[in-house]
């Protein structure tokens, strides 16, 4: 349990300073929320993997 929510930490802190990265990024480009979406997105989806409860193939 530990694991998943020092890796789940990682995974945000991570997202989070992308997040801050991409607000620069936006005012230069005109790609709108597209960037931070696409950050915010693969953070779930990364944390969503780290949660899933896999099965054990030794048991």
């Amino acid at each position: 349990m530990g694991l998943k929510i020092a890796t789940t930490a990682i995974i945000w802190g991570f997202g989070t300073g992308m997040l801050a990265i991409t607000i620069p990024i936006i005012s230069m480009t005109d790609s709108g929320i597209i960037l931070p979406l696409a950050v915010i997105i693969g953070s779930t989806v990364s944390t969503v993997v780290v949660w899933i409860p896999w099965q054990d193939p030794s048991k």
